[in-house]
This record gives C-alpha cells, structure tokens and sequence, in this order.
C-alpha cells in the first residue's frame, strides 16, 4: 500500500506534465497497460496453471459484465482526475479525492440504514470545511479553476465506486489480481476509444505527452494491481489512512516541480483535513461499510 501511494503521488505529477487532452491522454494510458500486463498473466498462468483468471460459479457473461462495470468507473474515474489534474492545483485535486471517507460515510448512511456516531460526523464537517477552505484560498493563483475543482468532485465519487466495486469483487473471488486489472482496462479501452475519436477525430498526441502517458501507465497501473492485491490481505481501517499521505507528498512536489506553493493557509488546511480524514478511516464503522457494500450483479 505505501509503494501505491508513492506511485500514485508520481503519476498525478506526469498527468499535469503531460499537458493533453484528458480523454485521449485517458485512452493511450489504457492501450499501453494491456501489453506488458497481458504479457504478466500468460507467464503467471504458465507457472501456475490453476491461476484463477475468472471468478469460479459465474457465468463468463455475467462476470464479463461485472469486469465491464469495473472497466467504466476505472476510465470515467481517471479521465476526469487527469482532466482536473490539467485544470487546478494538484493539491486540491488530491485533497478532494482524499474525501472518499465521507462519501463512503455519506452511503452508508443513505442506504445502508448505518447509525453514524457524532464523532465521525464531526470529523467528516471538518475535513470537509479543510477542503473547501484550501480551495478558496488558492482560487487567487492563476492554478486554480473552478470546472477542475467540479471536475475533481465528480472524480471523487467515481473512484469511490471503483474503489468499492474492486474490493467487493476481490474479497468475493479469489482472482488473480493481474488477470482482474487486465479485463478491467481491456474494458475501459475499448470503452474510451470510441469516445474519444468522436470527440476529438483522431487520437493524436506530442511525443512528450505520449512519453508522460506511457510513464503514467507503468505506476499507476503498478500502483492499482498493488491495491487490487492488497485488498485481499488488510482491511481497509488500514490501507485507508495510508493512502492518505498522497496529498501532502503531492503538495510537496508540486512545489518543487512547478512552483504551486501551497501558502500558509494551504499547509495549514492539508493537514487538518488529513488529520480529521485519520480519525475517520481508523474507525471500525467505514471497513463494516465496505463490507456490506452489495455486489451490483451478486452471483446466483
């Protein structure tokens, strides 16, 4: 989990290097995951032949189903973070998507009739404040834009439901973690593709951009199937706070690699909302949350 949060935090740097278009930026990442992953999971099958590349007890349409759900909220997640990673300040990309707690929170209550203690509610309102209080005060730099921070809200929530759908799937099958990841980004990419050259006409990109997607591929990529695997072994009352030390390692080397910096009150705010953000994930409420999440197509 520490190794995805440090390549997570790198990869959110090479998006705004990038500087393209999200949607076809988007897309080439995806082309360019499925070849050495493919390659990954014809060499772990050949080592172990009873590798389980699809979930046993299932039908292979319904569980292309299941891939294929996985595969949209993966591809619409990351194309509007790289599109609001394009658009704002890195930092407050990433404290708006470290507020996947509250949402996760916010869910269970609504839906899953959960009886939330005042504390978490507090801590929710004061990551929550955090955030909106980091954002407002860069809204002056010439970083900020309104539609990235709406961007990187929309994100937010679709990372939720990938986040959750991905953990519900791995602790329901045993599945090889690269088998997973490869259907799930075959999915998005013929899902992206089409989209994009309706948009756009072609999926022309600068070399340098398809240097930085390329790169952003090889750590996300490593990062997700770290997180896919890890799933199956720690609950998520300690992943969770792990990956909340993406925004302040992403704050710092936005500094150093673009100059954003972050100011007092941007300092201030980042660890307040992930310290509120601690103190939530920590508690046993969010990893029952996770658990009782139900599957979208539960096996017969």
């Amino acid at each position: 989990m520490w190794v995805a949060v440090v390549l997570w935090s790198v990869s959110a740097l090479f998006v705004r290097a990038g500087h393209a278009d999200a949607l076809v930026f988007t897309t080439w990442r995806l082309w360019f995951a499925l070849p050495p992953l493919l390659v990954l999971v014809v060499l772990r099958r050949r080592r172990n032949p009873e590798l389980v590349l699809r979930a046993p007890g299932i039908s292979r349409v319904r569980w292309t189903l299941l891939v294929a759900g996985a595969g949209a909220l993966f591809a619409s997640s990351a194309a509007t973070a790289f599109a609001a990673l394009g658009l704002t300040r890195l930092l407050d990309v990433t404290l708006i998507n470290a507020l996947a707690p509250v949402v996760i929170i916010a869910l269970a209550v609504m839906f899953l009739g959960e009886h939330v203690d005042r504390g978490i509610v507090a801590r929710a309102a004061v990551a929550v404040a955090g955030t909106v209080l980091v954002a407002i005060a860069g809204s002056t730099g010439g970083d900020w834009s309104l539609a990235g921070e709406l961007l990187a809200s929309l994100s937010l929530f679709l990372s939720v439901g990938w986040y959750l759908y991905g953990r519900v799937l791995r602790a329901r099958y045993p599945i090889d973690p690269f088998g997973f990841m490869l259907g799930v980004l075959t999915a998005a990419a013929f899902m992206t593709t089409p989209i994009a050259l309706i948009v756009h006409g072609s999926l022309r990109l600068s070399a340098a951009a398809l240097g930085y997607a390329a790169a952003t591929m090889v750590v996300g990529t490593s990062a997700h199937v770290l997180m896919v695997w890890a799933h199956r072994y720690i609950p998520a009352s300690i992943s969770a706070p792990l990956l909340l030390a993406q925004p302040p390692m992403v704050a710092l080397a936005a500094w150093i690699c673009f100059g954003e910096s972050p100011g007092v009150v941007g300092i201030i705010g980042c660890f307040v909302v992930v310290g509120a953000l601690v103190g939530m994930v920590r508690d046993p409420a969010v990893a029952r949350v996770e658990d009782e999440t139900p599957d979208p197509f539960p096996p017969d």
